[in-house]
This record gives structure tokens, C-alpha cells and sequence, in this order.
């Protein structure tokens, strides 16, 4: 395969991939809000899921969140906690993240990393190399999605031909 047939795979892939999750997203709050209305209702805290023939696929059951406890006044707790349990405090000395994020963005990214006004180099710090490319973008061109879906439909984009796994029939 090629890299113009693989670019045109993981486009309809992508395309296929959000339509099916956003059914799956719509769907499942559905069968949320069906399971909550019938606790209420009936009791009922799981349902059998079967297909058509009442062959059982699954089991859907309401998990139960357990209450937790929170933090509302950090203070008022970190108080407390160093009066009764003093050696469970502790005090954090770091850079501000703002302004080291700022810092950074002012600096070199090649050989030893200096301060910008006083030439002096700074201990502690060093510039990695950047990696090799992990990821790229992917952003359908408008109305892309439609066309694919439209030749889906039409049967210009043989799904058995674009899918099918590596040995596998055509």
C-alpha cells in the first residue's frame, strides 16, 4: 500500500471513527438516563442485554459512586494537620511555573543554555534534542466528511477493500 492509499485510509478511518463514537456517546447517555429511570421506577440496578435471538452479550449495571472525602478549605486543613500531625507538613521551595514557562520561551535552543542578559550559563539546565515526529494532523477539508460519508453510501469507498486485514480475501 501506499503512503496515497494509507492518507486516504486513516482520513475515512478518522471520518468513520467520530461518526461511530458520537453514536456511542449518544447512545450510551440514552441507556444512563434508561438504567437511572428505572432504578427509580422498578429498582432495578442492572439489565441483561441480548441480541435478537436472546443470545446474552452483556450485562449493564449502575455503579454506585462511593461518597469521598474533599478538601473545601486548604488552609483551615493544612492548619490542622500541622498542630496535631506537625511532621505531615511539608513546605514546597519551587520556580514559579509561569514564569519559568516565560523564562524558557526567552532562551537559546542550541548549545549551553545562558542567561539572555548576562551571558552566564545556567546550572541546572540543558537543551534536548527534540524527538523524532510521533503524531501529525488530520484536519478534513470542509465538507470532507460529508464526501466521504457520500461515497461510503454510494459505494465509491469499498469498506471491505480498505479495512481488510493483511493475508486477508478482498
Amino acid at each position: 500500500m501506499n503512503l496515497r492509499d494509507r492518507a486516504t485510509r486513516v482520513v475515512v478511518l478518522r471520518v468513520l471513527r467520530d461518526a461511530v463514537e458520537a453514536a456511542y456517546r449518544a447512545e450510551r447517555r440514552a441507556v444512563l438516563d434508561g438504567l437511572r429511570a428505572a432504578r427509580a421506577e422498578l429498582a432495578l440496578k442492572s439489565v441483561r442485554v441480548t441480541l435478537p435471538d436472546d443470545t446474552p452479550i452483556a450485562t449493564l449495571t449502575l455503579i454506585d459512586p462511593q461518597p469521598a472525602v474533599v478538601v473545601t478549605d486548604e488552609d483551615a486543613f493544612t492548619a490542622w494537620v500541622a498542630a496535631n500531625h506537625p511532621g505531615e507538613v511539608e513546605t514546597l521551595v519551587r520556580v514559579r511555573p509561569a514564569w519559568q514557562r516565560e523564562f524558557f520561551a526567552r532562551l537559546a535552543r542550541a548549545g549551553p543554555v545562558a542567561d539572555p542578559h548576562t551571558g552566564e550559563v545556567i546550572p541546572g539546565l540543558a537543551v534536548a534534542q527534540a524527538p523524532e515526529p510521533r503524531s501529525f494532523s488530520l484536519r478534513p477539508v470542509p465538507g470532507g466528511a460529508e464526501r466521504v460519508a457520500r461515497a461510503w453510501h454510494t459505494g465509491e469507498i469499498d469498506l471491505r477493500r480498505l479495512l481488510a486485514l493483511g493475508g486477508g480475501r478482498t
